[in-house]
């Protein structure tokens, strides 16, 4: 494994969205019933997949949830500074390394969100001028902590846990890179400025659609943590899901016409994946989903998945080995055929593919400090997928 501080790298070509995770950029505590029976059909290691799998991040108590820009030459990503206790958003730029097609690193990252905020789900829009997460910045004045609500997931140990903070909003920052570029790197900017949503509730886990009208979320303003989509500029709200329990974490399939999202659905705290078709009126709008499809039905928590480029594939993550051991799994977009990629101990979740498919990139807690920070690989599509 290649460790790299300061300066990512990917060619210049050219996303715990998740919830806050509070033990980490991920739920690696341990409890709770697991199945002893993993997916099927496992190649032998990580290297027959994954090749020079680097550590990105690096100087923070934790990081995680990282997306890529549509060009590939930004990611952005979720971090707790030390001496903080709540993650801000940061982003960075990614640079090419000669030496090797595997090696990645990024530039030093700059801050996008105020002291004393809690943020998370970071997105890029797919023209890549605006950037949308999810903040409760303009209700955190600077040295204050934001009011959370109590852990809204959670395992009966409480070794892990995810928060739903009230009054946490999704923000719309255009020419967000032009704002960047033009501060110091080490003071950070806020861009945290324009609320798309503006209530009480717990709005975030939001991601475009790729043609860019759109933007899929999770809220609570209802009571419940239900799908919503609505227009980039806040309008045209509309509720996708109507079923009691958890439903969040969705993205649009890339051809727009599917979401994969994850539910409690049963109310046993084991989460499962779901694919459900976008439906949608004469004129274009989103109105609903429609045949929606359950891809995992077992005894784990099956979290965090993302679409391949190839619209064919997921990845995700699963407590198969154990709730201290959250391994990544490909499988076919009808729930076929799984396919395990990560075999290191630790957590290893939130994982998303580059827009080209050739670098997948998650947060570990593989560190030689036992934190969880984001990693990237090169990657094999498995024979057998």
């Amino acid at each position: 494994m290649t460790r790299v501080r300061s300066a990512i790298i990917l060619p210049q070509v050219f996303l715990l969205s998740s919830l806050i995770l509070v033990c980490g950029a991920g739920c690696a505590g341990g409890g709770g019933r697991a199945s002893q029976t993993p997916p099927q059909n496992p190649p032998a290691g990580e290297s027959e997949i994954l090749t020079g799998v680097t550590q990105l991040t690096d100087g923070f108590s934790r990081a995680g949830e990282a997306y890529f820009a549509p060009r590939m030459d930004w990611i952005v990503f979720q971090a707790t500074p030390k001496g903080e206790s709540d993650y801000q958003m940061y982003v960075a730029r990614t640079l090419a390394k000669k030496q090797s097609d595997d090696a990645v690193a990024i530039s030093q990252p700059v801050r996008i969100t105020p002291a004393g905020s809690n943020n998370t789900c970071g997105f890029f829009s797919p023209d890549g001028n605006t950037l949308i997460f999810a903040s409760t910045g303009s209700r955190a004045p600077a040295g204050t902590q934001p009011t959370t609500s109590a852990a809204g997931y959670q395992r009966s140990s409480g070794t892990y846990k995810w928060e739903f903070p009230p009054g946490m909003e999704i923000y719309r920052a255009d020419g967000w890179e032009q704002a960047v570029r033009a501060v110091d790197p080490a003071r950070g900017t806020n861009l945290a400025q324009h609320a798309l949503t503006q209530n009480d509730a717990y709005d975030a886990e939001d991601a475009f659609s790729p043609d860019g009208k759109w933007i899929v979320f999770t809220s609570n303003r209802t009571g419940d943590l239900e799908l919503y989509v609505m227009r980039p500029d806040g309008s045209g709200v509309v509720q996708l899901t109507h079923t009691r329990g958890y439903d969040g974490g969705a993205f649009f399939s890339p051809n727009g016409k599917q979401l994969v999202y994850r539910s409690d659905r049963a109310g046993n705290d084991l989460l499962q994946i779901f694919v459900a078709d976008v439906v949608r009126d004469r004129a274009g709008n989103i109105t609903g989903l429609a045949h929606e499809r359950q891809l995992t039905r077992d005894n784990n928590v099956n979290w965090g998945p993302y679409w391949h480029p190839d619209g064919r594939h997921l990845i995700y993550a699963t407590s198969a080995h154990g709730h201290t051991n959250y391994e990544l799994y490909l499988m076919r977009s009808d729930g076929s055929h799984k396919i395990r990629i990560t075999f290191t101990d630790g957590f290893d979740g939130l994982p998303v593919f580059s827009p080209d498919g050739k670098y997948l990139m998650w947060s570990s807690k593989r560190t030689a400090a036992k934190t969880t920070q984001v990693f990237i690989a090169r990657f094999h599509m498995p024979r057998r997928a």
